[in-house]
């Protein structure tokens, strides 16, 4: 369940990510790990290893394990993570520390891949299989990353073979509480090693036909009357290529294309609360595809290095909205329908990574992004934005003694708005532009002390607003803010990793963080919107808040049996208004695991559980929960491992946001075959 490449009595060896996953330690080549590392992005200790900064790694082996066969139930397993739920758009979403999804945002070997219009990013719609790992950065997370990374990034990191031929192949099914088949998946993932390049080569697919809701489940209204949950199916298929040329033992150069397509149902809302035009419709997207097509490289210069990425993403989606009344679906979209995005991103970065001695190490980055906004409502002009970010950062590692590092950063970013083409009541008209800067910074130390090592570290990050933000009439209930200012954080840290025992490790982490200018809905006078139904309203920089906050884990063996546990504890306080309730975030979080291993045999138990949150800002509630699950598996000699499953063990009845139940029991059968 653990790897590294780290030597035994190291720090980073003893650093446990709190899910069993170590962090590796690349050294000044390209480390054979079967990880992309040019898609990583960490601090760096002056020798080149990395730092420990706090930053949750979950590898694939833990993936499998467990199950995780999309990205939103893969960051569960990661310290200071709770899962959620967007109700209104069907998406499944996370909080890092109590950052959303706009402040914590996604990458792809380093690259970004959040979407344009407005940062939202359905976790649903990702699927692990091809991955070598997930890097979950909180607050002190490396300037490096670039722009945006208000609270923290999430980096996936693709395979990187090692052998000359390597492979798996696996799949399986799934069955709900009745026993009918509804779900599937394939994946298989090749790869080639040679002298001077590789090849790795993933793909897989994930469909849903249903789920069936918990037997105590009983109807609250005309929508949802239990038993197969009404348009909860999904489909994804994914297609990940990697060709990497390395002519000597440091430099690499790698081109990288990425197709996702994806089409899903929006599940209807199954509540007691009275319908709003949010509740009482039926969506659903027959399109959601992402590609990306990159070029990453890494030149040794001497005892220093260049990285550079470029890369071209676009995003397509494409939404209808059926008319629904009293729990009936017609087949007529609504007014305004389809609705399609048809973005797209292309951008760059070099980084440059100076030795300046055996107790010194900076690195500088500058990068550059455009993002294109395209939207169309059925047959009406198409509305176009595009937004430019110029990106520049300074980070460096100082060994002050043999057990005391400093790491300190600077970085500025510019936003500018050079088009914004709007479309409002079918006429294009042009929206006032304009631009922000910001300046982020960070100062950190590890210490070592024995066995165990310190960490305590500031940093104060910062988001732009988004088109969304800035731009978006809602359907004539908003009005626009193009001069929205920029959100700050700041973060405070501080960590301690040790050894309990022989085979036993604790990590544990204490943090403060303060959100200043933040970004909030503002009721503004009726007569300023087309269609102020219930309220006009405008996003307006108002907002205070903070989040502060203790996580724990540990981990070790008995004997066979591996066991680790990880435990959350999240504190969030509107101080500007502190009627306003923060939402989506439970108080207590609690992730535990046993796995027995006896010969061919492997069996694993777990437990998800949370406290109450809240479902909306006014206080709606909905309850804690306890979830759990069992899974077996026997591998063969010839490697072939079969395995089954048991999820909802209980049938437990619970949601992440009022009137959108979770599934109830259901179970798994699959197969894995290294090749």
């Amino acid at each position: 369940m653990t790897s590294s490449n780290c030597p035994p009595g190291s720090p980073w060896f003893r650093h446990v990510a709190l899910t069993g996953v170590l962090l590796s330690c690349p050294g000044i080549g390209l480390a054979d790990d079967g990880v992309f590392q040019l898609g990583t992005i960490r601090i760096l200790a002056p020798e080149q290893t990395t730092l420990d900064t706090g930053t949750s790694i979950i590898d694939s082996d833990t993936l499998r394990l467990h199950d995780r066969e999309t990205l939103a139930e893969a960051l569960e397993l990661a310290p200071g993570v709770s899962r959620g739920y967007v109700g209104g758009r069907g998406e499944q979403m996370v909080h890092v520390r109590g950052f959303d999804r706009v402040q914590v945002p996604i990458y792809i070997d380093g690259i970004p891949a959040y979407v344009p219009y407005d940062g939202f990013v359905d976790l649903g719609r990702f699927t692990t299989h091809d991955l070598a790992q997930i890097e979950v950065a909180k607050g002190f997370s490396s300037l490096l990353y670039g722009p945006n990374a208000l609270g923290g990034a999430i980096n996936l990191v693709s395979k990187r073979p090692t052998e000359t031929f390597e492979g798996e192949v696996g799949g399986g099914f799934g069955l709900d509480s009745r026993a009918d088949v509804n779900r599937y998946r394939l994946y298989t993932n090749l790869g080639t090693r040679q002298d001077d390049w590789w090849l790795q080569v993933g793909a897989s697919w994930l469909k849903t036909d249903h789920f069936r809701l918990p037997d105590g489940f009983t109807a609250n209204n005309i929508q949802e009357d239990g038993g197969r949950r009404e348009n909860s199916h999904s489909e994804d298929s994914k297609l990940n290529l990697r060709v990497g040329y390395t002519p000597n033992a440091t430099d690499e150069y790698v081109f990288g294309h990425l197709r996702q397509q994806g089409e899903k149902g929006q599940p209807v809302y199954a509540g007691s609360q009275p319908f709003t035009n949010a509740t009482r419709r039926w969506w659903e997207w027959p399109e959601w595809d992402k590609t990306s097509t990159f070029l990453a490289t890494t030149t040794q210069l001497g005892s220093h290095k260049l990285l550079t990425r470029v890369y071209y993403d676009t995003y397509q989606n494409t939404l209808l909205d059926y008319g629904y009344e009293d729990g009936v679906r017609s087949d007529t979209l609504q007014p305004g329908y389809p609705s399609r995005y048809d973005d797209y991103t292309y951008g760059f970065s070099t980084q440059g990574d100076f030795d300046l001695g055996d107790d010194t190490r900076l690195q500088l980055a500058y990068h550059f992004k455009d993002d294109i906004h395209r939207s169309q409502d059925d047959d009406s002009p198409r509305s176009r934005y595009q937004d430019r970010t110029h990106y520049l950062a300074a980070e460096g590692t100082q060994q002050l003694s043999d057990d005391l590092t400093l790491i300190a950063g600077l970085a500025w970013a510019s936003r500018e708005a050079r088009e914004a083409t709007n479309v409002v009541n079918g006429v294009p008209m042009e929206e006032e532009k304009g631009s922000n800067t910001a300046v982020n910074g960070q100062l950190g130390v590890t210490w070592q002390s024995g066995e165990g090592l310190w960490r305590a570290s500031y940093a104060r990050k910062s988001r732009f607003a988004n088109i969304r933000d800035r731009y978006s009439y809602r359907f004539g209930r908003a009005i626009p803010n193009p001069d929205l200012a920029t959100e700050y954080a700041d973060h405070y840290e501080v960590g301690y990793d040790t050894p309990l025992a022989s085979n036993w490790q604790l990590s544990s982490a204490l943090f403060y963080s303060e959100i200043s200018d933040s970004i909030q809905s503002v009721t503004v006078s009726p007569s300023a919107c087309t269609n102020p139904s219930p309220d006009c309203t405008q996003m307006q920089n108002i907002g205070e808040s903070r989040m502060q906050g203790v996580e724990l884990g540990v981990q070790g063996h008995l004997g066979n049996w591996e066991l680790n546990g990880i435990y959350t504890w999240l504190d969030r306080k509107n101080t500007s208004d502190p009627d306003i309730k923060p939402t989506g975030t439970p108080s207590h979080k609690l992730f535990a695991a046993a796995t027995w291993n006896h010969d061919a045999w492997r069996v694993t138990g777990h437990v998800d559980a949370a406290s109450d949150r809240y479902s909306s800002s006014d206080g709606l509630e909905v309850d804690g929960f306890a979830v759990y699950g069992i899974k077996a598996s026997y591998t063969f000699d010839n490697a072939l491992r079969l395995e089954g499953g048991i999820h909802n063990l209980t049938d437990e009845l619970y949601e992440y946001t009022e009137g959108y139940p979770e599934p109830g029991r259901h179970f798994s059968v699959g197969f894995h075959l290294p090749l």
